[in-house]
This record gives structure tokens, C-alpha cells and sequence, in this order.
């Protein structure tokens, strides 16, 4: 056990020592927004239609899959940032930033989603606003032939066609190195309202569905704790590392190939030492709602549904908002809530189904985490504050997207959805 320990308190000072120690004069942010792309019927699209014309638009260089064969493009990088194919070829990603506010980062997804928007509808496609393939059920069929997903698939089973078919909104802010333990632990706890207040996907597999967060009731079945909120908190970056270290890891890298291992980490770690590199590939695949990113050195929060056009930076400017206050949401949390690991929990199962609408910890807890964003935004002196406005009307409403969504599905059908969530030209 004592040498586990000593291979772990290696691989965690490795681990940290990838994060900044001081950040820049103002915290950064960046984003990797999916987007379902569909016929104008709901089916899925295929993003492997925009590449020819995206390129013929010129700015753009080309990524393979394999840059020895160069048979499979899946991503073009640009002035404004990356162009993605998703695990499923009929989500779209947009890779943004850094940049230092949410206005410049507004900027940058207007322009490059504008792209992206006008190819597809050349081509008879529509970019959606929304967190889900809305009609498509998830597949073999549907995922992007990149080689890791293969083995990926086989090692996690059924559970791995869910991601061929949602659509996040993942906000990436800076944090240092002495915060890492604290973000987690804060961000994950914050999942719950997160969900309630950006449910947006609710319709799936051609129905209305049970969830209002249909992403992430799906991806529950990747088993306990590996996709969403994490169990307990973290004490340190090394109780954290362990905790990741203990999860299966699906497959190994190998040189320019990959196989399946299937075993806990922590198995590897034995036979291998501290290897940081292999880490990292492990941790990429474990989901947490909130995970520490080192080739970065950010905070990725990850459990927002795709937002709808109109309110596009809502998920954004909640993060930044909540990583600037991460000392002040500490504290409002050890005060206002008896046990918040259990509590927060069980909101955040109830969110995932009720949105706005399930019962909070304490009265009025979305409103004041939402009031603490607000603050976080607000000592940035850039006027950040404004992009939380949807928030503000939605909790007021007490209606998310996801209820809209579902509304417009049964009383109109897939046609008027897909005309409701889709990006206008």
C-alpha cells in the first residue's frame, strides 16, 4: 500500500506541476461547443459534408485522423479556432479561445459558427441550438471512424453510442495550480443547478423524453460516477489523482496505435510507475461534471446541454462567473447546506428530469449561486454580467429550453422543433 501511495504522490506532483502557478492579469476562457447537425426532417446529418466546402472558403488547415494515410479529415483549424468532427459524425465542435472575456468570445463563435451555418445550409443541413440528436437514436452507425473510438466502443460497451449522439456546451477557465482541489470540488457540487438552469435536451429518439437533460441522464449509463457529478470531495490534488487512478481505463495508447486494457489504472500504475502521459490519456476519458484540465491548466465544466442560439455564452458566463467566486461559493455552501455532497446529489437527479422545477436544497439556492456568478463577473470590470440576463427570465419562469423544446414537440412536431432550434442565416 505505502508504495502505491509513493507512485501516487509522484504521478499527482507531475500532474499539478502542469498547472500555472499565477494566472495572467485576467482569467481566460475558452469553449468546445457541440452542435447536433440534422436534415431539415430531425435525421442526423454528417459533418464529413462540410469539410470540402469549408476548405474551399480558404483560411482553413486540415487534420487527419492518420496523418500517414491522411484518410480521414476531422478537424480544420482556423483564424477564430477548430472545426471538429464529435465521437457521433453528426455533431459538430467548435474549439474557441482562449480569450480574455466573454465578449471576444462571443466574437469568435459568431464568426466561426456563421461558417459553419452557411456551409451545412448549403448543402441542405441545419446547425441546432440544442443538446441532442432530436430524431437519430444513437449507434454504431453514427459514430466518426476516428481508430481510438473502436476500442473506446468495445471497451465501455452500449453506454459509449450515447455520445454519438448529445451535444455539450464545455467552458474551459483558467485556474492555478493551488485551486485545483477546490474547483473541483465546487464545480461539481454545482452541477445541480448548472442542469436545472441549461436542460436542453428533451426530445430524443423521436419523442419527447423523460429527462429535460437528456444528455445526461443518458450517459448515466456509463456507470456509477464516471460520467457526472463525483462522490465526495477532494482534500488534496493527490486524494483526487487516486480517485481517478482507481477507474477501469479503457484503453492504452500505444505508439501510433491503441489496444483495449480494460483494467483500473491503478493496475497500471503498479506494473509502470508514475507515467503522466498515460495518465492523461486515462483521465481524458473519465467525465466528471467538473475536471481539471493540465495541458491547459483550466477548469472544464462539462454538464450544460448545447443552449439555443439566442443564448449562446449563458454556460460560459456562468463558469467564469463561479470560478472568479470559487471562495465565496465555498462558503455559501458550507453554510446554507447540511451535507452538500448528499444533498446536491439528489438535486441534481431531480434536475435532470424537472429542470427549474425540482425542489432545491434550500429555498432559494439557484438564485443565490446565480447571484455569486453575477458578483464573480462584475469585480472582472468588463461588463460580463449582462450575458447571464436568459438566466435571470428562465429562472423567473422557472423554465428551461428543454421544457420549450418538448413543448414545441408535441403540440407542432419534429418540423416546427428543428425550425425553433436551428441557427438562421
Amino acid at each position: 500500500m505505502g508504495r502505491r501511495q509513493d507512485t501516487v504522490a509522484v504521478l499527482a506532483g507531475q500532474y499539478a506541476a502542469r498547472f500555472r502557478e499565477t494566472l495572467r492579469p485576467l482569467r481566460m476562457i475558452g469553449r468546445e461547443a457541440e452542435f447536433p447537425l440534422v436534415y431539415p426532417d430531425g435525421r442526423a446529418g454528417d459533418v464529413f459534408r462540410l469539410w470540402e466546402p469549408l476548405l474551399a472558403r480558404g483560411g482553413f488547415e486540415t487534420r487527419y485522423d492518420d496523418p500517414q494515410t491522411r484518410t480521414v479529415i476531422v478537424a480544420l483549424t482556423g483564424a477564430d479556432g477548430t472545426i471538429e468532427v464529435e465521437v457521433g459524425r453528426a455533431t459538430v465542435e467548435l474549439v474557441l479561445g482562449p480569450y480574455e472575456d466573454l465578449w471576444q468570445l462571443a466574437e469568435g463563435t459568431h464568426r466561426l459558427l456563421r461558417q459553419v451555418a452557411e456551409v451545412a445550409h448549403e448543402v441542405g443541413m441545419r446547425v441546432l441550438g440544442f443538446g441532442i440528436q432530436p430524431r437519430t437514436r444513437p449507434s454504431a452507425a453514427l459514430m466518426t471512424p476516428k481508430r481510438r473510438y473502436r476500442y473506446l466502443a468495445q471497451a465501455a460497451g452500449e453506454a459509449w453510442w450515447h455520445f454519438t449522439t448529445t451535444a455539450s456546451d464545455q467552458v474551459h477557465v483558467d485556474i492555478t495550480r493551488a485551486e485545483i482541489a477546490d474547483a473541483v470540488n465546487t464545480l461539481n457540487l454545482l452541477s445541480a443547478p448548472l442542469i436545472a438552469l441549461t436542460a436542453n435536451s428533451s426530445v430524443y429518439a423521436g419523442r419527447p423524453g423523460h429527462y429535460l437533460s437528456g444528455r445526461e441522464g443518458l450517459l448515466g449509463a456509463l456507470g456509477a460516477d464516471r460520467a457526472g457529478m463525483t462522490p465526495r470531495a477532494f482534500v488534496s490534488v493527490e486524494e483526487f489523482v487516486a480517485y481517478i487512478c482507481h477507474y477501469p481505463c479503457y484503453v492504452l495508447r500505444r505508439g501510433g496505435g491503441f489496444r483495449e486494457y480494460n483494467r483500473p489504472f491503478t493496475e497500471y500504475l503498479r506494473r509502470h510507475g508514475p507515467d503522466i502521459d498515460a495518465y492523461l490519456w486515462h483521465e481524458h476519458y473519465t467525465w466528471n461534471s467538473a475536471r481539471p484540465r493540465a495541458h491547459t491548466s483550466t477548469m472544464e465544466i462539462r454538464p450544460a446541454c448545447q443552449q439555443p442560439h439566442d443564448a449562446s455564452l449563458v454556460v460560459a458566463a456562468l463558469g467564469l462567473g463561479w470560478v472568479e467566486a470559487l471562495g465565496e461559493l465555498r462558503g455559501f455552501l458550507a453554510d446554507a447546506v447540511t451535507d452538500p455532497w448528499a444533498a446536491l446529489r439528489q438535486y441534481r437527479r431531480a434536475a435532470i428530469v424537472q429542470g427549474l422545477r425540482a425542489t432545491e436544497p434550500v429555498k432559494g439556492f439557484v438564485e443565490e449561486v446565480l447571484r455569486i456568478a453575477e458578483r464573480g463577473l462584475r469585480q472582472r470590470g468588463r461588463s460580463e454580467e449582462s450575458f447571464l440576463e436568459p438566466l435571470w427570465r428562465r429562472l423567473d419562469q422557472r423554465t428551461t429550453p428543454g421544457d420549450l423544446a418538448r413543448g414545441i414537440m408535441r403540440s407542432k412536431g419534429m418540423a416546427a422543433l428543428i425550425d425553433a432550434a436551428s441557427y438562421q442565416l
